[in-house]
C-alpha cells in the first residue's frame, strides 16, 4: 500500500496516507473553475505521481519533462511484503528509481550512482520486481508461457488499480486505457481472475497469423486481381497455358539454325518474289494481246470483185475498156492490201505468244529458285534472331515461374485457411472448457457484481458476463436502464472492486486501489455514497482505497447509517481557490 508521496519541489504538500479507506480532498468554491488549468488542484496529477514511481514511461510531453517539474524528485514511501520501501524518480533522470530501502529486495539489482553514491535500481529492474511481488509474474526463463509474446505484463495490470482520464481509463470496464489491445485486457483480466489466460495468449497469436494471411491475400490480389481462394484455379490454368508456351519456344530455339548468309538469302528471295511479280504481270498482259490479236483476225472479212461491167450494163450504160481496166487493176490493189494486213496480225500474233512463252519460262525459273532460296531459310536465321527467341523463352520462363510461385502460395494460404478453421474452433473449444473448469471462480463474480450493483442501485439488476467468443474471452459488466455516463462509471466502479478482491486473495497484488475523482463524474450522489461505503468495506481487510474528491460533492456525501466520511479526509487537503493551494504550490498551463 501507499505510505506517503512527497518531492523535493519546496511548494509540494507532502501527502501521508493510512491503511484502510484515504481521502484526498480539494475545497472548492467555483465548481465551473476546475481543469482550467494543466494541473488545477492537483487530484488527478497525485495519481500520475504515484504511476511515474510505479513505473510508467516519461514522454516528452509527461508532466515530469516540464520546465517546472523536471529537476525535482518525486518520492514515494510503499510498504511492499510487509516492509517498507521509499523510491524517488525525477523527469530528469527517469531510467533510475532510487532507493532508500534495500534489504526487500533482489540481490544483485541495486546499484551505486558514480556521482552522488546514491543506490538506484533501473526503470526495468524496478518493474520487475513489483511484477514478481505483487502479480507472481514468474522471473525471466522460469514460464513457457509468461517468457512468450502477449502476456500478461506488470505495467497493464496495475493500471487497473489507478486508472486515468487522460489515458482513456473511464471509458470500459474491461479496459484500463483507450488504447489498450484485446489481448492485453484478455489476458490480464484472465490471469487476474484465476482463468486459463494462456488461451487468450493463443488467441492474439491466431490473430497475427491471421493478420498476416490477409496481408498476403492482398498483395496477391493486386496481382492477380483475384482472392486467393477464387484465383487458384485460374492461376492454375494460366500456369498450363505458359507451360505449353515454354515448351513450343524451347523447341524454336532447340531448331534453330544460325545461316551466315541469311539476310543476303533473305533479301535475294524477296527480289525473286518482286521478278515474279513483274514477270506475272507481263504474262498477263501478254495473253491480253494475244486474245486481241486473235480477234482481230477473226473479224476481217474476205473481199468479193465487183462485176461493174454488168451493173452498168444493167443501167443501161456501157463502160468503155480503158475504164474497166482500171477497175481491174484497183481489185489488185484491194487484194494486196488485205493479205497484208492477215500477215502482219499472224506476225504479230507469234511474236506475243513467242514473248509469254519465254516470259512463262522465266516466271518458272525464278519460281525454283525463290522456292530453293525459302528452303533454305526455312528452321534457320541470323545470330540476331536467335537471341532475340532466346529473349522471348527467358521471358517466357521468367512468366512461367512467377506463375509457379503464386500457384505454390495460394496452397499454402488455402491450406493455411483451412488450418486456421480448425484452429480457431479448437482454441474456442479450449476457452469453453477453461471456463467451464473455472466455472465456481466466474459464478463467484458474477454473483459479486450483482450484489455491488443491487448495492448501489435498489431498482437496477446488473451483471458480470464472462463469455468464450471467437475473438477470445470477453469480459463485459451490465447495469440495466439508460447508457449515460454515471451507469458506465459504476461499471467500472464494480469491476475494480472484484478485481481488488479476487488479486488480493489469489496472488496479493498491491493492496491498494485509486479512484480519481473523475470516475464519480455525472454519478448521483446516492451512488456515489454506496460507493465509498463499498471501497472503505473493501480496505478494512488491512488494504487502502484511496479516493480523490472535490468537496461540493464530498460535503453531501453519507453512508447507509447517514454518517459522513470526513473522518477518513486526509490532513493535506488540497484547494483550487488559491494559486497555492493545489498540490504543487503552484499552477501552470
Amino acid at each position: 500500500m501507499i505510505l506517503g508521496i512527497s518531492s523535493t519541489l519546496p511548494t509540494f504538500k507532502t501527502l501521508e496516507f493510512k491503511p484502510g479507506f484515504n481521502v484526498l480532498l480539494s475545497n472548492t468554491a467555483n465548481p465551473e473553475s476546475r481543469g482550467k488549468t494543466r494541473n488545477s488542484a492537483g487530484k488527478s496529477s497525485f495519481v500520475t505521481i504515484v504511476d511515474f514511481l510505479l513505473g510508467a514511461s516519461a514522454a516528452r510531453m509527461s508532466l515530469f519533462k516540464s520546465d517546472e517539474l523536471a529537476q525535482h524528485e518525486f518520492a514515494g514511501r510503499f510498504l511492499i511484503s510487509g516492509q517498507e520501501v521509499t523510491v524517488s524518480r525525477s523527469g530528469a533522470q527517469p531510467t533510475k528509481i532510487y532507493v532508500t530501502s534495500e534489504h526487500s529486495l533482489p540481490d544483485g539489482i541495486v546499484k551505486s550512482d558514480d556521482d552522488s553514491g546514491r543506490h538506484y535500481i533501473s526503470d526495468a529492474n524496478w518493474k520487475k520486481y513489483l511484477g514478481s511481488t505483487w502479480f507472481a509474474i514468474p522471473s525471466e526463463g522460469k514460464s513457457e508461457h509468461f517468457d512468450r509474446k502477449y502476456a500478461p505484463s506488470y505495467r497493464s495490470m496495475i493500471k487497473y488499480f489507478m486508472r486515468q482520464k487522460t489515458d482513456g481509463g473511464f471509458i470500459d470496464p474491461e479496459r484500463n486505457a483507450e488504447r489498450q489491445q484485446p489481448y492485453s485486457y484478455q489476458s490480464c483480466l484472465s490471469y487476474m481472475f484465476g482463468l486459463g489466460w494462456n488461451i487468450a495468449q493463443d488467441f492474439q497469436n491466431f490473430r497475427d497469423r491471421k493478420k498476416e494471411l490477409q496481408a498476403i491475400e492482398r498483395n496477391a490480389k493486386k496481382k492477380t486481381r483475384t482472392r486467393i481462394s477464387e484465383g487458384i484455379d485460374n492461376i492454375r490454368a494460366k500456369l498450363a497455358l505458359v507451360e505449353r508456351e515454354v515448351h513450343t519456344k524451347r523447341d524454336e530455339v532447340r531448331n534453330f539454325e544460325v545461316l551466315a548468309t541469311y539476310r543476303e538469302t533473305a533479301e535475294r528471295a524477296a527480289a525473286l518474289k518482286l521478278q515474279m511479280q513483274d514477270v506475272s504481270n507481263k504474262i498477263v498482259s501478254l495473253e491480253e494481246k494475244i486474245s486481241f490479236l486473235k480477234k482481230a483476225q477473226e473479224d476481217e472479212e474476205p473481199s468479193y470483185s465487183v462485176d461493174l461491167e454488168e451493173v452498168y450494163r444493167l443501167s443501161g450504160f456501157e463502160l468503155p475498156d480503158v475504164a474497166l481496166r482500171r477497175f481491174d487493176e484497183v481489185g489488185i490493189f484491194q487484194m494486196s492490201v488485205m493479205k497484208n494486213r492477215e500477215n502482219h496480225l499472224k506476225s504479230e500474233v507469234e511474236v506475243a505468244e513467242r514473248s509469254l512463252e519465254a516470259a512463262q519460262k522465266k516466271l518458272d525459273k525464278v519460281g525454283r529458285e525463290r522456292q530453293n532460296l525459302l528452303l533454305l531459310l526455312e528452321g534457320k536465321g541470323a545470330f540476331e534472331d536467335l537471341v532475340s527467341l532466346q529473349k522471348d523463352l527467358a521471358s517466357l520462363e521468367v512468366k512461367y515461374a512467377n506463375l509457379k510461385e503464386q500457384y505454390e502460395v495460394a496452397q499454402d494460404r488455402v491450406q493455411e485457411k483451412k488450418e486456421q478453421k480448425v484452429e480457431l474452433i479448437d482454441l474456442e473449444g479450449r476457452l469453453r472448457s477453461d471456463h467451464d473448469t473455472h466455472r465456481k471462480i466466474i459464478d463467484g463474480l458474477t454473483v459479486r457484481v450483482s450484489e455491488l450493483i443491487k448495492r448501489l442501485y435498489s431498482d437496477r439488476n446488473g451483471y458480470l458476463t464472462v463469455n468464450a467468443t471467437a475473438n477470445g474471452p470477453e469480459f463485459a459488466i451490465s447495469i440495466d436502464g439508460d447508457r449515460g455516463t454515471g451507469i458506465r462509471s459504476m461499471e467500472i466502479f464494480c469491476m475494480s472492486v472484484v478485481l481488488f478482491e479476487c488479486v488480493r486473495r489469489r496472488i496479493g497484488g498491491p493492496n491498494f486501489m485509486i479512484h480519481d475523482s473523475h470516475l464519480f463524474d455525472g454519478v448521483d450522489q446516492r451512488q456515489v455514497s454506496a460507493a465509498l461505503e463499498i471501497g472503505r468495506e473493501m480496505a478494512a481487510q488491512e488494504s487502502q482505497y484511496i479516493v480523490t474528491m472535490n468537496s461540493d460533492i464530498f460535503d453531501g456525501l453519507r453512508d447507509s447509517d447517514g454518517a459522513d466520511f470526513n473522518g477518513h479526509v486526509l490532513d493535506t487537503q488540497l484547494s483550487d481557490m488559491t494559486e497555492e493551494g493545489g498540490l504543487f504550490g503552484f499552477r501552470f498551463e
